[in-house]
């Protein structure tokens, strides 16, 4: 931020100023200047300006007025020249009518140069660290994802969620399962791959006897205790991913080996963003609740902090994968097994043993389940 010591602008004090010149070392002096209570700054002019009342300077609500309304108001004021055209602007000033005139200080001049160099440099480490982490990104993510683009086409996926509904699932044979959090805990579910987010020690721990294939996403906030030790993802036999949650993208792609997986507050859609790009015939959704309290192991825990805005973000996130499928995978059908938030947003079923569970629910309604039918 542009700053100066009060002695440098000491020589702005006790008089009337008009900031001539809005470009480049306007927009960095003047909104400096205008925060300062010993400097009487009534607004901004220059030669572009024609009107009495040309809006208001940046966030800095000096208002921009011609110079011959500026004569009119403040006939006695002191023009601060605030561009590189010194002798230009004094004689247009004094043509309009202004005779006092006061010009930045070479110390105001060397510390605006200053500003500027520091600015050139943070953008030059930011673009650099941006193509690095670009590399790095590219690098993991083909190591990780590149052989299973495609490697499900004709199959039924599920995606596992630790929602109470999932204590109604049973497991289908043959079908590829995409578990997250401690879903690989449940005792009769068996998983294939494995999403992991949050860096849990006993989790981590226990997971060195599971067999299946686990992705560990990179936290890039360092002051996050969700930084995976490198030990961990390597007795694991781990692959590393990243998400729109730890780097600077807002699109969904389908090619993850070169662009994040989706964020959304939760690690579901990082499975689900995968499965996509497994390209499944079908895709169950399981146990994936969509609301802010329990979970299978716990049906009736206790309700996040911030439930609504958990909820809401979610519910984003599930609008967001229906909207990219359907473009990008129109041929890939999203079944929600047992849904409760996201009821009627896919196609719904349930499972018997739900129904039975949940007689509010008018089974004539509803569509059933037919494990038999995604067997292979």
């Amino acid at each position: 931020m542009f700053k100066i010591s009060p002695q440098a602008a000491s020589y702005l004090y006790d008089v009337d100023l008009i900031a001539f010149g809005s470009g480049h070392i306007g927009k960095q002096v003047i909104p400096y200047l205008a925060q300062d209570p010993n400097i009487r700054l009534h607004g901004v002019t220059n030669s572009r300006v024609a009107v009495d009342d040309d809006g208001t300077f940046l966030d800095t609500g000096l208002p921009v007025r011609s110079l011959s309304a500026w004569v009119n108001l403040f006939p006695h004021a002191a023009i601060l020249v605030t561009a590189d055209a010194k002798e230009e602007i004094v004689r247009v000033c004094r043509e309009a009518g202004f005779e006092k005139f006061k010009f930045l200080t070479p110390e105001i001049i060397s510390k605006l140069t200053e500003v500027e160099a520091q600015a050139a440099e943070a953008k030059a480490s930011d673009i650099f660290e941006s193509l690095c982490l670009a590399n790095e990104l590219h690098d993991v993510h083909r190591a990780a994802f590149s052989e299973f683009r495609e490697c499900n086409r004709g199959k039924t996926v599920a995606v596992v969620g630790t929602g109470p509904s999932l204590n109604y699932y049973t497991q289908i044979p043959q079908a590829p399962h995409i578990g997250v959090n401690a879903s690989f805990l449940k005792e009769d579910l068996t998983l294939d791959y494995y999403f992991i987010t949050h860096y849990i020690p006993e989790w981590c721990e226990k997971l060195k006897d599971y067999n299946f294939v686990k992705f560990f996403d990179i936290n890039r906030n360092y002051n996050s205790k969700d930084q995976f030790p490198e030990y961990i993802v390597e007795e694991n036999g781990g692959r590393r991913c990243f998400s729109i949650s730890h780097v600077p993208s807002t699109q969904l792609h389908t090619n993850i080996e070169c662009y994040p997986l989706m964020g959304y507050g939760s690690i579901i859609f990082r499975a689900i963003h995968f499965a996509l790009y497994t390209h499944p015939q079908r895709l169950l959704l399981v146990g994936c609740d969509c609301t802010a309290s329990g979970h299978c192991d716990n049906p009736l825990g206790d309700v996040l902090a911030f439930a609504d805005q958990h909820v809401l973000e979610w519910l984003g996130g599930y609008r967001r994968v229906k909207k990219f499928a359907a473009l990008h995978y129109p041929d890939t059908e999203i079944i929600s097994v047992n849904p409760v938030g996201l009821k009627g947003m896919f196609h719904d079923m349930y499972t018997e043993s739900y129904l039975d569970a949940h007689p509010e629910i008018d089974r004539e309604r509803c569509e059933v389940l037919d494990q038999s039918k995604y067997k292979k």
